[in-house]
């Protein structure tokens, strides 16, 4: 959303509020973004490069994204991973070790992802190695979904790319 739009909206919504002697939280998008830049926890930059396809090229037809160029942007994935074990959000939600829990019949419940015979498994192979013993299994979860952007951008298409950490339960990583 541009910074105009943003300027807008927030104009639209304090009108709103005014009826009831009130106000936004952000008094325009200078302000919001120096909300957001303060927030302690956050502070990871963006950063982008452009790709391109440099492989030899098919004879007869070929597909026409191997003429294009491409931007991609992203923050650094394992400042974003210290940020989220430093998040005070996620304490009590945070599971350290793989752990199995059964219930008075001796079944199994699987709940978050660190109840997962997986995990325990992967815990197991790390004891193995004396240089990662105090170290925490800790996977890295990505997710990827096409995202197509108003007619405002031409219908641009994106693929943003989601992370999380297997360590959070699923009742908070599904909340953020």
């Amino acid at each position: 959303m541009s910074t105009g739009d943003i300027n807008s909206l927030l104009n639209i919504w304090a009108s709103t509020l005014a009826l009831h002697n009130d106000d936004t939280p952000f008094h325009n998008h200078t302000d919001l973004y120096n909300t957001i830049d303060s927030t302690p926890i956050g502070g990871v930059p963006w950063e982008s490069f452009t790709m391109k396809y440099d492989s030899n090229i098919p004879d007869g037809e070929r597909s026409a994204w191997m003429d294009e160029e491409f931007e991609v942007w992203f923050c650094n994935p394992r400042d974003l991973v210290h940020n989220m074990l430093a998040n005070p959000d996620f304490h009590g939600e945070f599971d350290y070790l793989p752990f199995h829990e059964y219930d008075a019949n001796n079944n199994h419940h699987f709940h978050d992802f660190m109840s997962g015979n997986w995990a325990w498994k992967q815990a197991d192979i790390i004891t193995q190695d004396p240089d990662t013993h105090g170290s925490m299994f800790m996977l890295i979860i990505l997710g990827s979904d096409k995202t197509t952007v108003s007619v405002a951008t031409g219908h641009n298409q994106y693929w943003p790319v989601y992370m999380s950490i297997g360590n959070i339960h699923n009742n908070t990583r599904c909340a953020h």
